[in-house]
């Protein structure tokens, strides 16, 4: 199962290609390089927020249309975007080390504070299931049904890199431990019953293994919005 429009999810258009949604390494704020690197090194978090503010925006524009406020999705304007979204949610850091977005409330809550004030009602949904393999997977199906993308929090995973595929530039490798992503979809293989997530990262597709993902329960978390 995969989002409606998965596919080409957040299409972002640069100089240098397309993107299947934002990247946090184009953090930038001239003469600010401490706030520069932290964002680059721990706002994950909030390029998932803002690749599903983009994609609620687009996909329903008379509910949702007020999360985006940017004429098209070149590059500049995405980033833009980030940056607004930068202002309700960015990561701890003790100087210029930065430390992450958690736990998951502080995102959500982040969230709803950015919709709030510009007129959207959209909240978090919480389900009172315990952390496990099928619970994950079962919240994970249940936003993907309603088209809502999850952001997900990948734990200290074992996999510590991943491929991501950049839409026609080839790949490359970037980290995913303690990493925030945006899921647009399940591939489940029937024959092993392996469960992959296919997740907006760093600018391109990855696909996350379930049984994997699971082994972390402290730092893992996952939340959609309606």
């Amino acid at each position: 199962m995969y989002l409606h429009r998965a596919e080409r999810f957040v299409e972002i258009r640069g100089k240098d290609g397309l993107h299947y949604g934002g990247d946090q390494a184009w953090f930038s704020w001239e003469g600010r390089e401490g706030q520069s690197h932290v964002a680059r090194q721990g706002a994950c978090g909030t390029v998932a927020l803002a690749n599903i503010a983009a994609y609620l925006a687009e996909s329903n524009p008379e509910a949702y249309g007020g999360l985006y406020a940017y004429p098209d999705y070149e590059k500049d304007s995405f980033l833009a975007h980030m940056g607004d979204l930068y202002g309700y949610v960015r990561p701890f850091h003790v100087g210029k080390f930065p430390l992450g977005i958690w736990p998951v409330s502080r995102l959500a809550g982040g969230m709803e504070r950015f919709a709030r004030e510009r007129g959207v009602q959209l909240r978090a949904v919480w389900r009172d299931w315990a952390f496990s393999r099928g619970n994950v997977l079962r919240y994970v199906l249940e936003g993907l049904e309603r088209d809502r993308p999850p952001a997900m929090l990948v734990g200290t995973h074992r996999q510590r890199q991943v491929e991501v595929l950049l839409p026609g530039r080839g790949s490359c490798c970037q980290d995913i431990s303690l990493h925030w992503v945006t899921v647009t979809g399940v591939r489940r293989d029937d024959g092993t019953g392996k469960v992959k997530l296919a997740v907006s990262t760093w600018g391109g597709q990855a696909f996350l293994d379930l049984d994997e993902y699971v082994r972390e329960r402290i730092y893992a978390g996952v939340v959609y919005f309606e």
